[in-house]
């Protein structure tokens, strides 16, 4: 991914006491050691949604298919990867990897982390509106969009419709406005950035409630994608040259408008781990490495974890599998899957 979407959130840190951090270094693991002499396996939190549901299914599994005691540790995603080089952190369940490209190669390079192979299906990121108004008036291309921007009017400006764009500060914002322009578009639509990503998904959403037709950039997974029926634009397919003259149009004004824009690349999301866990828990490791929550699936979940104003997101976990066996009954050893049946029928509804 172009560094379009790297939520950084300043939070206080929680790691282990100085005084062991000797003993993390030298056994990877950080804290008291857990049930039957099981190091704790400590998970990245970078506060938001589908890490925080992804963690906790994670959990689960750990704690109850495996007898590991796990925890999440909150953390930016700079000090996530100190904390990850060093061992003090074992565990981070996505890593959008073109975000940390120079970072996570050094780190490969030198072997303290291992990819766990992804978490779901790419990284997708698009255009969209609602269905019912691509099916009522025809849409299909972001092209067809110039036909129809009565239907988003923008009520501060009748003379043009409302694209929605990423919040300031994301680099989708830019390469939208590149986009835009590339289609034609900004002859018709003004572009309006929401101050954060709550606020976007706020315009979005009432859209959908209020049967609005809006108009606006996204990306999977989350709730919103999983909450509402959304038809994703058809753009030019992405190829790396129409990319590179994108991402150099937002570099140099200059270059701008662009010949042609196309579609965002999907980028690949990976887990990753400190190499003690290969040593330390090699039997989550070997869970790990199979373990794909699934983008419809993730995106779902969310959705239901909204609708039911869940607290906390062990009973979200609970929900995905409950619901999803068939997924993860492939990533677990048979003694695994017995324990963790058990685990949820035991559990309240």
């Amino acid at each position: 991914m172009k560094a379009t979407r790297d939520p950084i959130i300043v939070v206080s840190r929680a790691l282990c006491l100085s005084a062991l951090l000797a003993a993390t270094f030298a056994s990877g693991a950080c804290g008291p050691a857990g049930r039957d002499g099981k190091a704790v396996i400590k998970l990245w939190d970078g506060q938001f949604d589908s890490l925080r549901l992804s963690n906790a299914i994670a959990e689960f599994i750990i704690e109850q298919g495996y007898g590991y005691p796990a925890e999440t540790v909150t953390l930016t995603a700079q000090e996530l990867q100190a904390s990850i080089a060093a061992g003090e952190i074992h565990l981070c369940m996505e890593v959008w990897i073109d975000n940390w490209k120079a970072w996570y190669d050094e780190q490969i390079e030198r072997g303290n982390i291992l990819d766990m192979g992804p978490i779901y299906e790419g990284g997708p990121q698009f255009w969209i509106i609602p269905t019912w108004v691509a099916e009522q008036y025809q849409i299909e291309t972001v092209l067809d969009m110039s036909d129809h921007w009565e239907l988003f009017q923008d009520s501060q400006d009748p003379t043009k419709g409302v694209f929605y764009n990423c919040i300031i500060g994301w680099q989708c914002n830019e390469i939208n406005e590149i986009k835009l322009e590339a289609y034609g578009l900004t002859k018709y639509y003004n572009s309006i950035s929401p101050g954060s990503s709550a606020a976007l998904e706020a315009a979005l959403a009432s859209g959908q409630v209020d049967h609005r037709p809006v108009f606006g950039y996204y990306w999977s997974p989350n709730t919103l994608m999983g909450a509402y029926d959304w038809t994703i634009l058809q753009e030019s397919p992405y190829t790396e040259q129409c990319w590179e003259k994108i991402i150099a149009a937002k570099q140099d004004e200059s270059l701008r408008p662009v010949e042609q824009a196309c579609a965002y690349p999907v980028n690949p999301i990976a887990k990753i781990a400190h190499k003690s866990l290969l040593e330390n828990a090699p039997d989550v490791v070997a869970m790990l490495r199979k373990m794909n929550v699934g983008l419809e699936p993730l995106n779902e979940t969310l959705a239901w974890a909204k609708e039911n104003d869940t607290q906390g997101w062990e009973g979200a976990a609970i929900y995905y599998l409950r619901n999803h066996e068939d997924r993860w009954r492939t990533w677990v050893t048979p003694q695994a899957h017995e324990t963790i049946k058990k685990a949820l029928a035991e559990t309240a509804q």
